[in-house]
């Protein structure tokens, strides 16, 4: 089922909830890849544009965090280096699995694989940190102005 972006997930700042939304696209790019098997073989290149924006965002987002004196910045920056480092690791496994020979010869087992073990672990990592741990840096944000560039 596709992440849907809702206003009350905003963080107040427009960069970080443009990020947002890009990544959710993103997301559902790489769930659409698994939900048909005929469609697994675009799902490294997804997935790899997520694990890169998600790096970037990570980047831009803890830039805003020191310029607004976050004073939580150094717990959520190691959330940060954690859900790189999971989503990392879920890529190498998707790779493995998409090129190996069972995705060729029983595709709609491997989708049922990947959407289970990988992308309800991704989904977990990703939407918790939007809405829980991002969540609680809105409050921050929300006393500055909406672009702080």
């Amino acid at each position: 089922m596709p992440v849907v972006w809702m206003p009350k997930i905003s963080t107040g700042n427009d960069q970080i909830d443009q990020d947002h939304k890009y990544l959710i696209a993103l997301f559902n790019s790489v769930e659409l890849a698994i939900s048909k098997p005929e469609n697994l073989k675009f799902l490294p290149v997804f997935f790899r544009q997520l694990v890169d924006y998600t790096r970037e965002h990570f980047d831009r987002e803890e830039t805003i965090q020191l310029k607004i004196r976050y004073p939580h910045y150094a717990e959520h920056k190691i959330e940060h280096q954690q859900i790189v480092e999971h989503l990392e690791k879920l890529y190498l496994e998707v790779q493995q699995v998409v090129g190996s020979n069972a995705a060729k010869t029983a595709p709609e087992e491997i989708s049922a694989k990947l959407n289970n073990e990988i992308i309800s672990l991704a989904r977990e990592w990703i939407l918790d940190h939007l809405i829980k741990t991002d969540g609680k840096m809105a409050v921050f944000l929300r006393k500055h102005p909406q672009d702080l560039s």
